[in-house]
């Protein structure tokens, strides 16, 4: 898989079917910049987007990757099916490592929460209290965003 090899596939492609890179990045909904990039070869287009650009190409995702037409169909088949499971376990690590982000926010929360009490609990002025005060209102913050990027990740996984 070489970016690109895939590049210029998907700009002969492209070019096949008479229609410009912001065509393309129209119906795909991302910008003409994107496809700009993969035609010259400078990232692969992100996993959530080679369906759909599969679908207008008129290609296989393993045609895609691999930059070329696949001839045989039980190689494509095959092809396809494994190009398949690697782009939904890329998604679903993707997925989980949201759900961790979130709960390292809301242990983070925790973290600043009890540092916030023991400088409030340790206090000898005002500055100190106000600090104090301030921590424990950012544990608050975070912990409620940690919570809410962990159940959003949990319950719209995509």
């Amino acid at each position: 898989m070489d970016a690109r090899t895939t590049g210029r596939f998907v700009a002969l492609k492209r070019k096949t079917l008479g229609i410009t890179q912001e065509q393309l990045a129209g119906e795909l909904g991302i910008t003409g910049k994107a496809v700009s990039k993969w035609e010259t070869g400078r990232c692969l287009p992100d996993s959530s987007i080679m369906e759909p650009l599969c679908e207008r190409l008129g290609v296989t995702l393993s045609e895609l990757l691999n930059g070329h037409d696949i001839e045989s169909d039980r190689e494509s088949a095959l092809s396809e099916e494994v190009v398949r499971q690697a782009l939904n376990t890329v998604e679903q690590l993707q997925r989980e490592k949201r759900v961790l982000v979130g709960v390292l926010i809301i242990m983070l929360g925790f973290v600043t929460l009890t540092v916030g009490q023991s400088v409030a609990d340790l206090s000898t002025s005002e500055t100190m209290d106000f600090l104090g005060g301030f921590l424990v209102g950012m544990s608050i913050v975070e912990m409620l965003v940690g919570i809410f990027v962990t159940i959003r990740n949990l319950v719209n996984p995509s």
